[in-house]
C-alpha cells in the first residue's frame, strides 16, 4: 500500500516558508538535475479521477472545474489567450477599470459557442502597462485601497463564475479548447510582454537548458486549473520541485549577502533587515536602506526576483550596492563581500533584553536534513541548553517563548508531536474526513518544561502552526501574543501521481479542528493579547485565507475560546511597568531594526509572571 504524507501547509510552493527576497545563492551541487519528464492528457485524466476518489467534497461542480482547466491551459502558453463567457466579455466595462480593458480581438472555436477566446494586442498592452507603472511608481496602496481591490476582484470572479454557469461549459467544451491549442500551438509559442517589467533593459538569461514549450505544460496547467477550482491548496507539480523546496528549508545553507528585501516592480527595493553577523551588516548595510543600483546598473522597475538574481553570487565574490538612506543626501556605493549564510529550521537563544526569558524560533514543520536530529529533539535540547546557561549566569529562566511567526506549517504528525511536548494531557487536534470516523490525537508524553510559556503568532502562521497555537491556548498552557493567524484548517495528502512518478499530487482530503471543536478555517487563531510588529504599533491589512478565491468555507461554531490568563491584569501591568516604548525609541536608528513584536511582548511576559 502506498504511503500518503499528510500536509498542513499550502506550499504553493512554500511561498510563506521561505523569506521573500532573501539574498542567497544555492550551491551548484544542490541544483536538481535536468530530467526528461512528460505530463499527458492521460495524466490530466488521472488527476480528475483522483479528485473523484480522494477530494474532501464528493459533490464538486465539474463544469466549473473544466472551465478553470480550460482557462489555465489557454493562459499557460507563452502567448496567453483568455477565455470568457461571451455575455461577460460584452459588458466587461462594468467590472474593469478603463485602463484594464485591453485592446485585442476575440474569436470562437465554433460559431455556436457561447464563450470567446480573447487574444490581446500585446504590443499595445505593453505600452499601457508601462504607463500604468510610471503613473503608480513607488506608490504603496493604503489598507482601504488594498481591501477594495481584493473585494473588487472577488466580485469580478463571482460574476464570471455565474456567467459560466449560465452557458453550461462542460468536458466537451474543455476538450475542444485543448484540441484548438494542440492544433495551433506553434502560433502561440513566441513569448509576449518580455520587456514589461525590465524597463531599464533586459537581464541575460541563465545559462541552462530550457525545455521547449509543449503540450506537457498545457496539460499540467489544465490539471492545476481543475484543482484550483476546488480550493487554493490542491495542486500537482514536479517531484523535484518539492524536493528542492524541502531541502532549502531543512538545510538552510546559502551563499549571498544575508539580507531580506521587499518591494520591486513599481516600488522601491528596500532592505527590510540585514541578518545579524551577515556580510551586509559587516559592510554597513542598514535596515531601511533603499537599493537603487547593483554593480552600477539601475534596478528601477525590476521585479524583486530579478534584483535578487543580480545581487546573489558565490562566496568571496563582491557586489556593489548603490543605496540611499533617510537623513542622508545623495547616494552611497557599498561593496559587500558575499559569504555563506546558514539559516536553521530551529534556532534558540536567551533574550538579551530579558536574560530570564528563553526564545525558540521554529520556521517550519519539516523533516530534518541529513545528519540533523528530529525537530522535536532539537526543541527539547534547546530548552535544556538555555535553562543550563541561565542557571550558570545566576539568572534562571522564568519563561519560554515559542515563535511561530511566518511559519506556514508542514507535516501533521510533527505538529502533534511538538504540541505534545508542552501539553501534559488532553486533546491536541482531531481531523474529519468524509465517510470516516474522526481521528483524535491526544497528548501522551511528559512536558519538556514546566516554565510558563508564550507563543508568538502573526498572519503568516498557518496550518500546523495554528494546531500548536490553538492547543496550547485551549489547555491554558501558554499565552498567545501577536496577530490573528492565517486561517487554514485543511489537510492535504501528498502522493505520487498514479502512473507518473515524476509528479506529485497534493489534494485536500480532510479538515482539522481545535480541541474545542472549532475549525480554524478562515477565522484563524486569535491571540490572547494583540501585539503589533509594526514600528508605529498599528495593525495594517494582512492577506489571509479569507481573501483567497475558492477557499473552503467557515463552519460556524458557537463556542468561544476564553483565555485562561487574567488578560486585563496583564495589560494593566504592561501599561504601568512596560519598557518597550522607551527601548524602541532609543534603538530606532540601529543598523538592524528591533523585533518590534518581541520587544513589546516582553512587557506582557513580565505581566504574566507578576499577576494572577
Amino acid at each position: 500500500m502506498k504511503r500518503i504524507v499528510y500536509l498542513l501547509s499550502f506550499f504553493t510552493l512554500l511561498s510563506f516558508a521561505l523569506p521573500v527576497g532573501f539574498i542567497s545563492c544555492e550551491p551548484e551541487a544542490k541544483k536538481a538535475p535536468n530530467r526528461v519528464t512528460n505530463f499527458t492528457y492521460q495524466d490530466f485524466e488521472t488527476v480528475v479521477k483522483s479528485v473523484d476518489k480522494y477530494y474532501i467534497d464528493k459533490s464538486i461542480n465539474k463544469n466549473r472545474a473544466f472551465t478553470d482547466a480550460a482557462s489555465f491551459a489557454a493562459l499557460s502558453m507563452p502567448h496567453p489567450l483568455y477565455i470568457y463567457p461571451e455575455s461577460y466579455f460584452n459588458e466587461r466595462e462594468k467590472y474593469d477599470e478603463k485602463e484594464d480593458l485591453w485592446p485585442g480581438k476575440t474569436f470562437k472555436i465554433s460559431p455556436s459557442d457561447k464563450f470567446v477566446l480573447f487574444d490581446p494586442d500585446y504590443t499595445l498592452v505593453e505600452k499601457i502597462q508601462k504607463e500604468k507603472l510610471k503613473k503608480n511608481e513607488n506608490r504603496k496602496l493604503s489598507d482601504a485601497e488594498l481591501k477594495k481591490l481584493i473585494e473588487k476582484e472577488k466580485l469580478k470572479k463571482s460574476v464570471i463564475a455565474s456567467k459560466w454557469e449560465e452557458i453550461n461549459f462542460s468536458r466537451k467544451e474543455f476538450d475542444r479548447v485543448i484540441s484548438y491549442i494542440q492544433d495551433n500551438l506553434e502560433t502561440y509559442k513566441t513569448p509576449v510582454l518580455k520587456g514589461l517589467v525590465e524597463l531599464d533593459g533586459e537581464l541575460p538569461e541563465e545559462e541552462e537548458d530550457k525545455k521547449e514549450f509543449s503540450m506537457e505544460q498545457v496539460f499540467l496547467a489544465a490539471a492545476n486549473g481543475y484543482l484550483n477550482s476546488l480550493d487554493p491548496h490542491s495542486n500537482v507539480f514536479l517531484k523535484e520541485m518539492w524536493e528542492e523546496s524541502m531541502a532549502k528549508i531543512s538545510d538552510g545553507s546559502f551563499e549571498g549577502i544575508g539580507a531580506i528585501l521587499s518591494g520591486g516592480g513599481s516600488r522601491e527595493v528596500v532592505v527590510e533587515n540585514p541578518l545579524e553577523g551577515s556580510p551586509a551588516v559587516r559592510a554597513g548595510i542598514r535596515s531601511g536602506d533603499t537599493i537603487v543600483a547593483v554593480d552600477g546598473k539601475v534596478i528601477k522597475n525590476l521585479s524583486l526576483d530579478k534584483v535578487v538574481k543580480k545581487i546573489k553570487g558565490p562566496k568571496a565574490t563582491k557586489v556593489v550596492l548603490t543605496i540611499t538612506r533617510k537623513g542622508n543626501t545623495g547616494k552611497t556605493d557599498i561593496e559587500v563581500i558575499r559569504d555563506k549564510i546558514t539559516i536553521k529550521n530551529v534556532t534558540h537563544h536567551i533574550v538579551k533584553e530579558n536574560p530570564q526569558v528563553g526564545y525558540i524560533k521554529l520556521t517550519g514543520f519539516v523533516k530534518p536534513g541529513p545528519g540533523e536530529a528530529p525537530i522535536d529533539t532539537q526543541i527539547a535540547n534547546a530548552v535544556v541548553e538555555m535553562e543550563q546557561k541561565a542557571k550558570e549566569d545566576g539568572k534562571p529562566l522564568k519563561a519560554i517563548i515559542l515563535d511561530l511567526r511566518g511559519n506556514s506549517g508542514g507535516y501533521l504528525d510533527l505538529a502533534i508531536d511538538i504540541a505534545d511536548m508542552f501539553i501534559e494531557k488532553g486533546m491536541i487536534v482531531f481531523t474529519r474526513t468524509p465517510f470516516r470516523s474522526d481521528e483524535e490525537k491526544y497528548a501522551k508524553n511528559k512536558d519538556i518544561t514546566k516554565l510558563p510559556m508564550v507563543v508568538m503568532i502573526n498572519s503568516k502562521s498557518a496550518s500546523a502552526s495554528e494546531i500548536v497555537a490553538s492547543a496550547i491556548q485551549h489547555h491554558g498552557r501558554g499565552i498567545l501574543l501577536g496577530e490573528r493567524t492565517f486561517g487554514k484548517a485543511t489537510v492535504q495528502s501528498l502522493n505520487n501521481l498514479e502512473n507518473n512518478p515524476d509528479y506529485l499530487l497534493k489534494i485536500t482530503n480532510a479538515r482539522y479542528y481545535s480541541p474545542s471543536g472549532k475549525t480554524i478555517q478562515v477565522v484563524g487563531v486569535s491571540p490572547d493579547i494583540e501585539v503589533s510588529e509594526e514600528p508605529d504599533g498599528g495593525f495594517p491589512f494582512r492577506y489571509r485565507e479569507e481573501d483567497m478565491w475558492n477557499h473552503l468555507p467557515l463552519i460556524p461554531h458557537e463556542g468561544v475560546v476564553k483565555s485562561k490568563f487574567n488578560v486585563n491584569a496583564i495589560k494593566e501591568y504592561a501599561k504601568k511597568n512596560g519598557k518597550a516604548d522607551t527601548f524602541l525609541k532609543s534603538h530606532a536608528n540601529d543598523a538592524i531594526k528591533p523585533d518590534y513584536m518581541l520587544i513589546r511582548s516582553l512587557d506582557y511576559i513580565e505581566g504574566m509572571l507578576n499577576t494572577k
